[in-house]
């Protein structure tokens, strides 16, 4: 079974963000865990940038085991089309990254 990580950088709409902070954390992660099975999910706030040029603030990373990562995708864009997740317009959809990682290596962790 494949280690997966699906990636989500967000910015909110500009003065919605309370409702978008609401709606991330109270609908939109508990739907996508619940319903499709991941093994979990946590949101970040950038603290500061090294390099790069994205603008988003906020990062969400979902924890999802999984033989075939396509069905993942799949199982996500049916529960969205058939209304089952909640979708909210306080996101700002035009600087919203979203791409699914798979594991290649074993986590490093610092020797003994």
């Amino acid at each position: 079974m494949a280690n997966l990580k699906l990636v989500a950088l967000t910015t909110p709409q500009p003065g919605r963000e309370q409702e978008y902070h609401d709606w991330y954390n109270n609908v939109h992660l508990p739907e996508l865990v619940n319903q499709l099975g991941m093994a979990g999910a946590t949101r970040y706030e950038l603290v500061t940038k090294l390099m790069g040029a994205d603008t988003n603030q906020f990062l969400a990373i979902y924890d999802i085991e999984a033989d075939d990562p396509m069905a993942v995708l799949g199982r996500m864009g049916e529960a969205a089309q058939s209304g089952k997740l909640t979708q909210s317009d306080a996101q700002d959809f035009g600087t919203c990254y979203t791409a699914l990682f798979r594991q290649i290596g074993e986590r490093v962790m610092p020797d003994a």
